[in-house]
């Protein structure tokens, strides 16, 4: 009987979660022959109102390379959302930014996109107020829409990644996107 139970435990550590079935999916050709490698870079100052007040300038170079020698990948669409976190409420996420670019890919070619400089004020000691850079998230589509690739600073983006075009910029949420009343 003792060997029955010990069985059953095991066959429910073995079942997979819908999240891991997704990631265990085959790549998409975009996913095999391109690299992508975002670069952000770095401007946070001491400024505003009081001396531990912050202004973090945040942008990013994302640097997309194709390495096969006939493949193209042409009228491609991409989407980058950079997040902040609020410093009241950790688990309140804001929308710092959102831009969007054209991509077109010749064989064995590089394309640099710059996204739009996003500011975030905040501190956080005394009076918290604002939102702390927390991450960004990047979401390719072909010319017809498809997502071809999906990728995050943190994995926890990636299941929700479908959702950020309909967000708007500036508001609060909650990891799964759901809109977040209780922070300013």
């Amino acid at each position: 009987m003792k060997w029955f139970r010990l069985l059953a435990v095991g066959i429910v550590v073995l079942t997979y979660a819908p999240e891991l079935c997704a990631q265990l999916a085959q790549p998409t050709d975009f996913e095999r022959r391109v690299t992508i490698t975002p670069e952000r870079k770095r401007s946070t100052r001491t400024g505003g109102g009081d001396w531990d007040d912050k202004t973090d300038r945040i942008s990013f170079t994302i640097k997309f390379t194709n390495t096969d020698s006939k493949l193209s990948f042409n009228g491609c669409k991409v989407e980058f959302y950079v997040f902040g976190e609020s410093t009241q409420d950790r688990r309140a996420f804001q929308l710092l930014g959102a831009h969007k670019a054209g991509l077109a890919l010749e064989p064995l070619a590089t394309q640099d996109i710059t996204t739009d400089e996003v500011t975030s004020k905040f501190d956080t000691t005394g009076i918290k107020f604002g939102s702390k850079y927390e991450g960004w998230v990047l979401l390719v589509h072909d010319a017809a829409g498809k997502l071809l690739t999906k990728k995050a600073s943190s994995a926890a983006w990636l299941p929700v990644a479908e959702k950020l075009p309909t967000l708007a910029v500036g508001k609060f949420y909650s990891r799964d996107l759901k809109p977040n009343t209780k922070v300013n």
